[in-house]
C-alpha cells in the first residue's frame, strides 16, 4: 500500500476514529467493570484462589476465567487512571471495526456501498455492547482475528494454523467466548473438505489445529474444567434470567439488523450458482445459536455478513432499481475507488495514543471518572470507614462494593452470577420482593450493612425493615442508602 493510501483515511478508519475517541472519552459506567477490577487487583496482590474472596455466599467457587481483562484494566488504571478502561474499550472497538473491514474486503474485494451497508448492519448488532467496559470487546476482536486467520487458510496459507493454539490460550484467559475459535476453525475445515474433496488432507490438519486450540484453553486458572465451563454456565438456572442469555428479543432495534442480515444472506445464497459450505456451515451453527441466545448475535452477524458477501458477487439479479441505477452505480464506483485507495488506520491509533498520553500526564482517579448517577460513591466511602462485615446489596452493585470498599466487605451477591449457587439467587429474589420466607433468608445471611436502592422494587425491603427496626441510616446518595445494623450489646 502506498504512503498516500496509508495516510488517507478510508471509511472504516473514519468509523474507527469516531468510535475510538468517543468511547475513550466516556465516563466509566458499566457495573460489571468493577468486579473485573476487583478481581484483577486481587490476582495481582494475592494470586488465584478457588474460594470466592468477595463473598461468603459464593460457595460454588470463584472462576476467574476472564482474569486477563481484569488484570489489564487494573494496570491501565495504575498508569492512566479512570481513562485506562475507557481507552481500552475505545481501542478494542476501533480495532474490531478495522479488522471487520479487512475481512469483508477478502470476501468481496470490491468494497462498495453494499459492503459498507453490510458493515453498518454488523456494527448495529454489536453496538449495544460499546457503552460497556467489558471483556466482550476482546471477544469481538479475537473472533475477527480468527475469521481473518480462517480466510487466510482457505486461501492456501497453512502456516496460519500454527497461530491457532496461541490465539486459543490468549482468548481463554480474556473472554468466555473462546470456544468460538476452535468451533469456527473446525467447522470451516469440514466445509472446505466438502467443497473441495482434494483438500481433505489440509482439512484434517486444520481440524487438528482446532482441537489443539481447544485443548490449550486449559492453560488457565480453571485448568481442564474450562472445557465444560461454557456448557455448565449456559445451563445454570440463574443464567437464564440474564438479559443477554435469553432468545433473540424482537423488542430491541439491533435484533432487526441481525434478521435483515440473515434475510439478505438467505436470498443471495439461494440464488447463487455455487454455494460454499466452508462459510455456510459455521454460519448456520452460530446463526441458529444466536436465535436461542442473543449473546451470540454479535459474533454470528460477522459470519452471516461474510456468507452474504461471498455469495452476492455471482448473483446478477442484485441490481439497483432503474430510476436509481445510474446515480447509484456512479456513487458506488466512487466509494469503491475511495475504499481501494485509502487505509488510514494510523489515525485512530494516533488519536488513542494522544489521549493516553494526556491521561498518563494527568491521571484522573477512578472515583472521579465514573458516571456518578450510577455509583453511590458517598455510600462506598462511608462503608469503607466502618468495620469489615457482610453487606446485603443489590445484584448489579456488588462488584462496585468489592472494588471501592474492598474484599473485607463481603457482598451477598454480584453480577458474576456463577459463584453463587441457585439457593442464593432464590434467597435474593425472595428478599428483593419480600416474598414468603424472606425474613428467614435474611436471617441466614445475617448482614451487618445494607446497601440498597429506594426505587421500586428496592423500596419494598426498605419499608419492611423500617417497620421491623434495628437499622440506622449511615449515608445516602442518589437512589442508594447505606444502613448499619444496630445490634444489642449482649449479642
Amino acid at each position: 500500500m502506498s504512503r498516500r493510501a496509508l495516510l488517507l483515511p478510508g471509511p472504516a478508519a473514519l468509523l474507527a476514529l469516531y468510535f475510538g475517541v468517543k468511547l475513550g472519552l466516556s465516563p466509566l459506567k458499566h457495573y460489571d467493570l468493577f468486579f473485573h477490577l476487583a478481581g484483577g487487583r486481587y490476582v495481582l496482590e494475592h494470586g488465584f484462589n478457588r474460594v470466592d474472596p468477595f463473598s461468603v455466599t459464593g460457595t460454588a467457587g470463584w472462576v476467574p476465567h476472564e482474569w486477563g481483562f481484569g488484570v489489564l484494566s487494573v494496570l491501565l488504571v495504575k498508569l492512566l487512571g479512570a481513562a485506562g478502561p475507557a481507552l481500552l474499550t475505545g481501542a478494542l472497538v476501533a480495532s474490531n471495526v478495522l479488522l471487520l473491514w479487512a475481512a469483508f474486503g477478502r470476501a468481496a474485494p470490491r468494497r462498495g456501498l453494499v459492503t459498507l451497508g453490510v458493515l453498518a448492519l454488523v456494527l448495529i448488532v454489536q453496538s449495544p455492547t460499546w457503552s460497556q467496559e467489558r471483556p466482550f470487546h476482546v471477544g469481538h476482536l479475537l473472533f475477527a482475528l480468527a475469521v481473518l486467520g480462517v480466510q487466510a487458510w482457505r486461501a492456501g496459507n497453512d502456516r496460519v494454523l500454527w497461530f491457532a493454539p496461541l490465539l486459543g490460550v490468549a482468548w481463554a484467559n480474556l473472554h468466555g467466548s473462546w470456544l468460538l475459535g476452535p468451533a469456527l476453525l473446525g467447522a470451516t475445515a469440514v466445509g472446505q473438505a466438502l467443497d473441495t474433496p482434494e483438500q481433505r488432507p489440509r482439512a484434517v490438519r486444520a481440524v487438528v489445529a482446532g482441537v489443539a486450540m481447544f485443548l490449550v484453553s486449559a492453560l488457565s486458572p480453571s485448568g481442564p474444567s474450562i472445557w465444560l465451563y461454557p456448557l455448565h454456565h449456559s445451563l445454570l438456572k440463574s443464567t437464564q434470567n440474564i438479559n443477554e442469555w435469553v432468545p433473540l428479543d424482537l423488542a430491541v432495534g439491533w435484533s432487526w439488523a441481525y434478521l435483515a442480515l440473515v434475510g439478505m444472506a438467505l436470498f443471495v445464497v439461494g440464488q447463487a450458482p455455487v454455494r460454499r459450505i466452508a462459510i455456510l456451515l459455521p454460519t448456520l451453527g452460530l446463526g441458529l445459536a444466536a436465535l436461542k441466545v442473543q449473546r451470540h448475535a454479535p459474533f454470528a452477524a460477522v459470519l452471516v455478513a461474510l456468507a452474504f458477501l461471498e455469495h452476492a458477487a455471482p448473483v446478477r439479479g442484485l441490481v439497483w432499481p432503474e430510476l436509481l441505477r445510474r446515480p447509484a452505480q456512479a456513487l458506488d464506483a466512487l466509494f469503491a475507488r475511495w475504499s481501494a485507495g485509502a487505509g488510514g488506520g494510523l489515525w485512530p491509533a494516533l488519536a488513542l495514543v494522544l489521549l493516553a498520553g494526556v491521561s498518563w500526564q494527568n491521571p484522573v482517579p477512578v472515583e472521579q471518572g465514573v458516571l456518578r448517577s450510577r455509583f453511590p460513591l458517598t455510600c462506598f466511602e462511608a462503608l469503607r470507614n466502618l468495620p469489615p462485615g457482610k453487606v446485603l446489596n443489590r445484584f448489579t452493585i456488588g462488584g462496585a462494593v468489592s472494588y471501592f470498599a474492598g474484599p473485607d466487605y463481603k457482598v451477598f451477591i454480584d453480577s458474576r452470577n456463577d459463584p453463587f449457587p441457585q439457593p442464593i439467587h432464590d434467597d435474593y429474589m425472595r428478599i428483593l420482593w419480600s416474598e414468603p420466607g424472606w425474613e428467614e433468608s435474611l436471617a441466614r445471611y445475617d448482614p451487618d450493612y445494607l446497601l440498597w436502592d429506594e426505587e421500586n422494587p428496592g423500596n419494598i425491603l426498605l419499608d419492611q425493615l423500617r417497620k421491623a427496626g434495628g437499622w440506622r441510616e449511615e449515608a445516602r446518595e442518589g437512589q442508594y442508602v447505606l444502613w448499619v445494623r444496630t445490634r444489642s450489646t449482649s449479642r
